[in-house]
C-alpha cells in the first residue's frame, strides 16, 4: 500500500487517499506536500541507473481539482522521466460518467438539456452543447442486454400522420425489460396486416401471453394466429 504523508489539514480524508492509491505498491507515496511519486526513484529507461526526484508536474482540471505528479531525472544521463498518473485520469472518468448518469436520468424525466446546465451551475459548471455531447456519447456506448424470448407481451398500435399521408405503428413489448420487440409502420391495419406482423416476431406454436386494449378484431386476430 502506498504510504501517505498527512498533514493536519488532510489527515481527515486519509482513508479517501487510501482508497485513491490502493492498488499501488509499498514503493509508492503520497507526499505531505501532495505530490505523488515513487520513492526510492525508479531506474533510468535509457541508462539502468537509479534516478533522483526532480520536484513534480501539476495537472488540472477546471472546476474539478488538480495533482502534482513527481519527476525524476537520471544523474548520469540526464535522461527527465514522470510518474503514471492513471490514478488521476481513472478518478476523472469515475467522475464524469456519474454526471453522465445524472443526465440520464433528467432527461428520463424529460428535463431540457438548458435546464440540466442551469442544475448543474450548483454542480459542476457545464453548457448544454457540452450535455449534450457528453450524454449521445454515453447512450451510444450503454450496453444493452440482448433479448431473451418472452411469453408475456404487450401489442399497441398508433396513428401518425403527415398532412393526408396516414400510417399505422404496429408495436409488440416485452413485458419484463419494456424494450421493443418489433415496432413497425404499415399503410393499414386489417387483421391480415396485424397477422402477418405478428407472424415475424412471434412464434405461434408457443403459449403466449398478449396484453393488448378491447378493439374489436383482436380477438379473432388473436384466436386465429395462436390457434387456442
Amino acid at each position: 500500500m502506498v504510504s501517505l504523508d498527512c498533514t493536519l489539514l488532510n489527515f481527515s480524508e486519509k482513508d479517501l487517499f487510501f482508497s485513491i492509491f490502493e492498488n499501488y505498491g509499498n514503493d509508492f507515496e503520497y507526499t505531505y506536500k501532495g505530490v505523488f511519486r515513487r520513492t526510492p526513484p525508479p531506474l533510468c529507461p535509457d541508462c539502468g541507473s537509479g534516478m533522483n526526484h526532480n520536484g513534480y508536474n501539476t495537472y488540472s482540471k477546471k472546476n474539478l481539482g488538480s495533482v502534482k505528479i513527481g519527476r525524476y531525472i537520471c544523474p548520469l544521463c540526464g535522461e527527465p522521466g514522470e510518474e503514471s498518473r492513471e490514478f488521476w485520469e481513472s478518478l476523472k472518468k469515475e467522475f464524469f460518467s456519474v454526471l453522465n448518469h445524472v443526465y440520464q436520468i433528467l432527461r428520463v424525466n424529460h428535463v431540457s438539456y438548458e435546464g440540466i446546465s442551469d442544475l448543474m451551475e450548483a454542480i459542476f459548471p457545464r453548457g448544454k452543447d457540452t450535455i449534450l455531447r457528453a450524454f449521445t456519447d454515453s447512450v451510444e456506448k450503454a450496453v444493452v442486454p440482448p433479448l431473451e424470448v418472452s411469453y408475456i407481451v404487450h401489442y399497441d398500435e398508433q396513428f401518425p400522420k403527415r398532412g393526408r399521408s396516414q400510417k399505422y405503428r404496429l408495436t409488440i413489448l416485452d413485458h419484463f425489460t419494456a424494450q421493443p420487440i418489433a415496432d413497425e409502420l404499415h399503410n393499414k391495419k386489417d387483421p391480415d396486416t396485424i397477422k402477418e406482423f405478428l407472424g415475424r416476431h412471434l412464434d405461434h406454436n408457443e403459449v403466449t401471453f398478449v396484453v393488448t386494449d378491447l378493439y374489436s378484431s383482436y380477438s379473432g386476430v388473436l384466436e386465429d394466429y395462436f390457434w387456442e
